[in-house]
């Protein structure tokens, strides 16, 4: 046949480029593969299929999926707080991690953390802060019942002299079962500015935290927007306390969503607050810790 030859010679071509796309393919399955947790909602429910993950809601439309808008796939966690709605004794819309025990951090262990959260062009002005994602604490007997997080990602309120800001805040306290209101108390708190808050764009995080209450730990951060990709590193915190000392029976734990403290005391200029989240994850530390947990792959 006068075209066997042809059809021959490009067998071999063939073999080799679908051999080249299985790897391919292979590798991008693999940059999660170390992930003890990603939440990408692609199920199309609140808990995005993963048993263990909790929900802090106090009505039907606090957390919902939504097929309209996701950093990737086709869905994300819309989480809907207005003012007066509360659970888990706060006014709050939050997902957790909790009882995932692959997820808990304690002192001495490193993690990595990776997700996009997205801020509505219909963002309203405010006085008070709102956070949006949270590495929590458990308390043993002797803990302050008010104590703060280890670490918390907020939206900070703009003000006449800078813009509105997307700011971790850091809590530690190296004596074991210190109370925030004692007069001896050696809880430290620590703010980094991590970027200009923009609206109406998702924005994704990539974090490697070494949890330690002395000064020892390191905290580093990498952002970037949708509307403006490239991972820019905006955290670099060596030799710092991030977490508390406490009983061995304590760790940390991941909760996503809408807190607004400030309505703890009474109403602010906004009354209603909804963000998104889209392919939380998580991973133990390791060369490949950042592919792990990039909430763009």
């Amino acid at each position: 046949m006068p075209d066997s030859g042809k059809k021959g010679s490009c067998r071999p071509l063939l073999i080799i480029l679908v051999t080249l796309q299985a790897l391919l393919v292979g590798f991008a399955t693999s940059a999660s593969a170390d992930a003890v947790i990603r939440a990408t909602y692609e199920t199309g429910d609140t808990s995005s299929g993963i048993s263990g993950i909790g929900l802090a809601g106090c009505c039907t439309y606090s957390l919902t999926v939504d097929s309209s808008l996701a950093r990737t796939g086709s869905d994300s966690l819309r989480s809907d707080l207005k003012y007066g709605d509360t659970s888990a004794g706060g006014p709050r819309a939050e997902s957790d991690a909790e009882s995932i025990t692959a997820t808990r951090f304690q002192p001495g262990q490193t993690y990595w953390y990776g997700f996009s959260v997205y801020i509505p062009s219909t963002w309203q002005a405010d006085t008070a802060e709102d956070i949006i994602f949270q590495w929590h604490h458990t308390k043993s007997s002797c803990d302050d019942p008010n104590r703060s997080p280890s670490m918390f990602l907020e939206v900070l309120p703009a003000t006449s002299t800078a813009a509105s800001l997307l700011r971790l805040r850091v809590n530690s306290d190296p004596v074991l079962c210190d109370y925030q209101d004692n007069a001896s108390a050696a809880l430290s708190k620590t703010s980094y500015n991590l970027a200009t808050l923009t609206t109406g764009v998702w924005h994704d995080f990539v974090f490697q935290v070494n949890w330690q209450y002395t000064q020892t730990g390191s905290i580093k951060a990498w952002h970037q927007t949708s509307k403006a990709t490239g991972w820019t590193q905006v955290l670099d915190a060596e030799n710092v306390a991030n977490t508390y000392n406490d009983a061995s029976s304590t760790y940390g734990y991941l909760k996503w969503g809408i807190y607004k403290p400030a309505w703890r005391d009474g109403a602010t200029a906004v009354t209603e607050r909804v963000v998104w989240h889209d392919n939380v994850a998580a991973a133990a530390d390791s060369d490949s810790g950042f592919d792990d947990v990039d909430p763009t792959t």
